[in-house]
């Protein structure tokens, strides 16, 4: 399959001045002395002139450095410093103007170039340095006029009814680059090449996976770049990703962060309108999974949809995550306890498993879909014991867990807390607390649990029937001791 980034489109973007390009304007007869490495064709930054001895303190990298000689014709030692001096700054080649301090460039400035391998051309008496910096400034001022009329083309796209297509389609032709957006599950939304780089697809995923804000640019091993812009504040809705070969610099930067702010834009007013449809998904997948799939089936139909083939994994997920659609294949999606559930056929479970590899996953067994209210609450029992457990998943096992299992969920940690209140925050509190664990570790045997506590069986009893009537409970009836063991079980530290 041919890469993305085998079609670009040429670029609209105006060419920045090089020391490659500025030898070769005509107007200017400048004579090349030495061709020198790549810095003869990386963009020029600024062309600046100077006599000075040493005029790094003046100078940036990406500079053009012209000066007449006068610091180096009276000093033949003095031009392989200089040259050094200029290269650790990161000059990008010099011009020397012959006709005023030297009717030559000297040897020893030639030799110092050719051995850093750095630019070196002779500016004639007849062209003027003004010349050599006004053609530099006039590309960088083209580049800047180009920003702006492709901001304003930009803008004019997101007027459109098809705005994000649009939008796309413009900006790939801008930049010359190719240009995806992707939605929230990581589905191509629209391209403006045929074929997505596999490279830049999984960047884009992987920002989706994070669900944080992130812009970041990558080299490629053919020397272009891959861009990743996410878009929608807090959880991503949507990524913006390119990739090209023309440089990018600040203008065209500017060009992209114009359209990934209008397609934010765009994507946040559709957003109460996905907001919608994915409640409606989420409540078919509910009924699914409550055991009517036949009618959750029917509706899924009408919308062209269908349910994942039978025997289905059911996934609970730690938190809200993006689901790679393409990478997981035919998925359903819901919330449960502010977590993510999904439903997909058994067969597909590698897929979805890879999908999910940077999150924290429960997993049912395989079940028929009259079994999928069953395989919900195995697939919470198994992600409850993947976080106590510090797992990146685990899989429900009969008898693995059992409904035990469901105590080490933080739903039931933040409940038995809020029960046992100031007990847990008090030295006497914690003390009746550490006393009914050893009461419970006897099987409630005050005579067991009495000698293990180094207490008489009368004391010991007076402190937990204290602490039932402290808790609402009544420590004689069996439900109200099972109640404070599920506390206690629940707000336990996990055992090394």
């Amino acid at each position: 399959m041919p890469s993305w980034h085998d079609g670009h489109m040429a670029s609209r973007i105006p060419v920045l001045g090089t020391v490659e390009a500025l030898v070769a304007e005509p107007s200017l007869a400048l004579l090349p002395l030495v061709d020198g490495d790549e810095r003869a064709t990386r963009p020029i930054s600024w062309i600046a002139s100077s006599d000075l001895a040493d005029p790094t303190p003046f100078l940036a990298p990406d500079h053009v450095l012209l000066t007449t000689g006068r610091q180096l014709v009276d000093d033949e030692t003095a031009a392989p410093r200089y040259v050094r001096a200029l290269v650790d700054a990161g000059v990008l080649g010099i011009g020397f103007g012959t006709g005023l301090h030297a009717r030559s460039v000297p040897p020893t400035l030639v030799a110092a170039a050719r051995e850093a391998d750095l630019p070196l051309f002779e500016v004639p008496y007849d062209t003027s340095f003004l010349a050599i910096i006004r053609w530099n400034a006039e590309r960088g001022a083209a580049r800047e006029r180009w920003a702006s009329e492709a901001q304003r083309a930009v803008g004019a796209a997101a007027s459109r009814a098809d705005a994000p297509d649009a939008v796309v389609r413009t900006l790939a032709r801008e930049l010359g680059a190719d240009v995806a957006l992707l939605d929230a599950r990581a589905r191509l939304r629209v391209a403006s090449a045929a074929t997505i780089d596999g490279a830049l697809a999984e960047e884009a995923r992987a920002a989706l996976r994070t669900g944080r804000r992130t812009a970041r640019t990558t080299a490629r091993d053919d020397g272009g770049w891959m861009l990743v812009q996410s878009l929608g504040a807090g959880l991503a809705h949507g990524v913006l990703a390119l990739t090209g070969s023309t440089a990018l610099d600040a203008a065209a930067r500017s060009v992209v962060t114009t359209a990934a702010t209008l397609l934010d834009l765009a994507l946040s007013s559709a957003q109460p309108a996905r907001d919608r449809l994915a409640a409606l998904e989420s409540a078919i997948v509910d009924e699914a999974l409550a055991g009517d799939a036949a009618r959750a089936g029917a509706l899924l139909a009408r919308a062209g949809e269908a349910l994942p083939t039978a025997p289905v994994v059911v996934a609970a997920v730690d938190g809200r995550v993006a689901i790679d659609a393409d990478a997981a294949g035919p998925v359903l999606v819901t919330t449960h306890h502010g977590g993510t559930v999904v439903v997909a056929a058994d067969a597909d479970r590698p897929a979805l498993a890879a999908a999910l590899a940077d999150a924290t996953v429960g997993w049912s067994a395989p079940a028929g879909w009259d079994g999928a209210s069953a395989a919900l609450a195995q697939a919470t029992t198994a992600l409850a014991r993947a976080r106590r457990d510090g797992l990146g998943s685990a899989t429900f096992a009969p008898g693995d867990d059992g409904i035990l299992g469901l105590l080490a969920d933080d739903a039931a940690r933040a409940a038995a807390i809020a029960h046992l209140g100031d007990l847990l925050t008090t030295d006497e509190g914690r003390a009746s607390l550490a006393l009914a664990r050893v009461w419970f570790a006897h099987d409630c045997a005050w005579d067991a649990a009495a000698r293990a506590a180094g207490m008489h069986r009368h004391s010991l009893r007076d402190r937990i029937l204290a602490l039932g009537r402290e808790l609402g409970l009544d420590l004689h009836a069996f439900a109200d001791r099972a109640t404070l063991w599920a506390w206690l079980q629940a707000t336990a530290e996990p055992s090394a």
